[in-house]
């Protein structure tokens, strides 16, 4: 089930995005990028309530068993500003339902009309990406540490 995250959620939605990052992502990056991506996610537990509830941050978890095993995540509508799956549930097609679904709800907001969806994709995440029909926009870059793949994907209703 797909569900969008509200305050009851939120810790184990962040807790799950911390430990998918250190389970696979965390090892490519500098310490100093470990702890940047700490900080965020510490920033996120203390103010995203606020941030969901004023709709500058949107969340929605994948539950199994009434346990988030998936997370997704927007900023300012159409960026994606993170997305994890627990490792036990990979290559299950989450991610992709996820996306889906983040993807069915910015439709429904902008009917008939193109939009550009972003993401700083981590590198170990560029396929899944590439795979949902994003393209690169610049070669991986680095900012306090945190390694990306800035991309877009144009989204053309009338096709």
């Amino acid at each position: 089930m797909i569900k969008k995250i509200d305050n009851t959620d939120l810790e184990a939605a962040v807790n799950l995005a911390n430990q998918v990052f250190h389970e696979f992502i965390a090892e490519g990056y500098s310490e100093e990028g470990r702890q940047t991506f700490t900080n965020y996610l510490d920033f996120k537990l203390e103010e995203m309530n606020e941030d969901l509830i004023s709709g500058h941050k949107v969340l929605w978890g994948f539950y199994e068993d009434g346990r988030i095993v998936g997370v997704i995540g927007t900023r300012d509508e159409l960026h994606i500003s993170l997305m994890f799956v627990d490792k036990d549930y990979h290559h299950r097609g989450i991610a992709r339902a996820l996306f889906d679904t983040v993807l069915a709800e910015l439709k429904s907001q902008h009917p008939g009309d193109p939009f550009v969806l972003t993401v700083n994709s981590s590198p170990y995440a560029v396929a899944v990406y590439h795979r949902f029909g994003f393209v690169d926009i610049a070669g991986e870059q680095e900012n306090n540490g945190i390694r990306f793949v800035p991309m877009k994907m144009t989204i053309n209703q009338h096709e």
